[in-house]
C-alpha cells in the first residue's frame, strides 16, 4: 500500500475553511483507483493522505484527489451558503518525489502557437458577440474540472450553435449554419457530444485521459474557427483557405 500526501487550497482563501479531518473512501473504479484518504481544511489549506495499491499515474490521482475534496467543499458552501472552489498544488509521493502541478493541459500548451487568433484579435471579437464570454469560461472549466470535461466542452460548442441562431430558424437549421461557416463535420462535434448526452440528463461517463485530450483538441480546433469568423465580421471561412474539420 503506497502512500501520497497532496497539498491544495480552498479559494477564495480569505474566506477561513475549516474542516475537521475525516477518513472517507476515495473511488474511481474505472480508473483503478480504490482507496482510503485522510481529508483535513485548515485555515483554507488543504492535505489529503492517500493509501491506496493502484498504478494510475500522478495525474490521474490528482484528478481523483481534486473531484473527492471540491465534493467535500461544495457540500461545506451549500450548508453555508456561499461558493468555492478548490485547487490540488502538489503532492509528495511515497518515494519522497515532490511535485508541483501546473494549470494547464500540456497538450494544449504545446499546441498554442497554432491558435488562429492574437490577444488583441480575441478582444475585438469578444465585443462583437457576447457568446465568446461563456465559450472561454467553459473552456477554463474544462480544464480545471476533467471528470465533466465532455460536458464543458460540449457546452462551449452550444453556446457557438447559440450564436448560429437566426429570427424563424431551428435548432437543426442552426447546426447547419454553423458546419457551414465553419467547415465543420457532423462527425467531428459528435466526438464531443458523446460525452455531455449522459452528464446533461443526470448521468454519469467515464472519460479516458486519451480520450479527454482528443474532444478538448476537437473542441479547441473548433473555438479557433469559431474566433475568426466573428473577428471577421461573421463571414463564412473560405474552403480555399480552410479543409473540413471532420473524424477519420
Amino acid at each position: 500500500m503506497n502512500s501520497y500526501i497532496f497539498s491544495g487550497k480552498v479559494l477564495p482563501e480569505r474566506t477561513n475553511v475549516n474542516i475537521t479531518p475525516i477518513e472517507v473512501k476515495m473511488e474511481a473504479i474505472d480508473a483503478g483507483i480504490s482507496s482510503t484518504a485522510n481529508v483535513s481544511i485548515i485555515a483554507s489549506q488543504v492535505s489529503v493522505v492517500i493509501y491506496t495499491n493502484s498504478d494510475s499515474d500522478i495525474w490521474t490521482l490528482k484528478n481523483a484527489v481534486e473531484y473527492l475534496v471540491r465534493g467535500l467543499v461544495d457540500a461545506f458552501g451549500y450548508l453555508s451558503g456561499r461558493g468555492y472552489d478548490i485547487e490540488i498544488t502538489s503532492v509528495v509521493n511515497y518515494e519522497g518525489k515532490y511535485t508541483v502541478f501546473g494549470v494547464g493541459m500540456s497538450e494544449l500548451e504545446k499546441s498554442q502557437n497554432d491558435r488562429s487568433s492574437s490577444f488583441q484579435q480575441l478582444l475585438t471579437a469578444m465585443d462583437k458577440s457576447q457568446n465568446l464570454h461563456r465559450v472561454f469560461g467553459d473552456l477554463r472549466e474544462a480544464i480545471r474540472s476533467p471528470h465533466d470535461a465532455g460536458f464543458l466542452c460540449y457546452r462551449a460548442i452550444e453556446n457557438i450553435h447559440q450564436s448560429f441562431m437566426k429570427e424563424k430558424d431551428d435548432d437543426a437549421k442552426a447546426w447547419e449554419n454553423l458546419r457551414k461557416a465553419l467547415l465543420i463535420d457532423k462527425s467531428w462535434i459528435f466526438q464531443v457530444k458523446e460525452f455531455a448526452d449522459p452528464v446533461r440528463h443526470g448521468g454519469t461517463v467515464y472519460i479516458s485521459g486519451e480520450k479527454r485530450i482528443l474532444i478538448m483538441q476537437h473542441t479547441w480546433k473548433l473555438v479557433d474557427r469559431f474566433c475568426l469568423y466573428v473577428y471577421g465580421d461573421f463571414k463564412p471561412l473560405s474552403e480555399g483557405e480552410f479543409d473540413l474539420l471532420k473524424e477519420a
